[in-house]
């Protein structure tokens, strides 16, 4: 029988990795000069008019679609407490895109980079919890799947989600925050961490809707 309900947390993660692609390369492509190799994705959202507009609405998107994404994953997770500490860290990740979304850049990011102001940093602590959140997760919900007949396949990958989503994470704020910077990378390296996540979800969330289509779970959060 079909399970609607778990469906749309499972339709929510299936979206999310083609939307924010789709969002930045897009937009990216619209914009003289920039570089997904060098520039920071935030550089999008301090685009002046619709253009910034639309990046700052579809990371807050994503945001929301990786919440519901985590919903579903801890309604099928074995009953252990890793599974609400990996859904805690995704609602975590997703907040995080909402604020840093909320908190943008202003044109050219310059309330971060030249002139910091109080919107910025609210911007970096809010980037630097989505990219925790959302590294982090893969971790705790390893552990919540090892030893599961349902999901049998995924827990491995799940691991190496976790190490390879961390370790560009980690090399990119600690260039940040030393003043290493790796500038002529500084874009890849950011988008890296948060790439192998997006593609962990829609991985991850096309297990869910096999799971919801051949069975009905009641289980609730």
């Amino acid at each position: 029988m079909n399970d609607t309900v778990n469906r749309w947390p499972a339709a929510a993660g299936l979206f999310a990795a083609p939307f924010y692609l789709t969002l930045i390369f897009a937009l990216g492509a619209l914009e003289p000069g920039f570089s997904h190799l060098s520039t920071p994705m935030s550089m999008l959202g301090g685009v002046p008019g619709v253009r910034g507009m639309a990046f700052n609405l579809g990371v807050a998107t994503t945001g929301v679609l990786v919440i519901a994404f985590g919903i579903g994953l801890r309604r099928q997770l074995p009953p252990k407490m890793t599974a609400k500490v990996g859904f805690a860290l995704l609602a975590i990740g997703g907040l995080g895109l909402n604020g840093a979304a909320y908190f943008h850049c202003n044109e050219g990011c310059r309330n971060i980079l030249t002139q910091a102001d109080f919107v910025g940093r609210l911007h970096i602590v809010s980037s630097l919890l989505a990219g925790m959140g959302t590294g982090l997760a893969p971790i705790f919900v390893w552990a919540a799947m090892r030893g599961s007949e349902d999901w049998k396949g995924l827990a491995t990958p799940t691991l190496v989600t976790a190490l390879l989503a961390n370790l560009p994470g980690i090399t990119f704020w600690i260039t940040i925050a030393t003043d290493f910077r790796l500038y002529s990378i500084e874009g890849l390296i950011q988008r890296l961490g948060f790439v192998v996540v997006l593609i962990w979800i829609f991985v991850v969330a096309a297990r869910l809707w096999w799971m919801a289509s051949t069975r009905n779970d009641g289980t609730g959060l």
